[in-house]
């Protein structure tokens, strides 16, 4: 009998969570990236670390105002950035 894991939808946020965070500390230490960069990246992390915890608690059909108020808001700063 085979034991078939089941395929986490978190692990994708996960690994793009570690990407950008390699990608965030590699601009940082070769000293190439502007601090648009770096606030770019570091909105991106945040944005990736939500997606992770409401994927992870399921809680995308429990408490909707709360994720929509978060995302909003990310969108918002994102909007704010470009405009720089």
């Amino acid at each position: 009998m085979y034991i078939i894991k089941k395929f986490k939808p978190e692990y994708i946020t996960i690994s793009l969570l570690v990407i950008m965070s390699l990608v965030l500390l590699l601009g940082l230490t070769s000293g190439v990236s502007s601090s648009k960069e770096f606030i770019t990246n570091s909105l991106i992390i945040v944005l990736l670390l939500f997606l992770t915890f409401d994927i992870k608690n399921s809680s995308t059909g429990k408490k909707i105002t709360s994720s929509f108020n978060k995302y909003i808001g990310l969108i918002f700063l994102f909007c704010l950035l470009n405009l720089i």
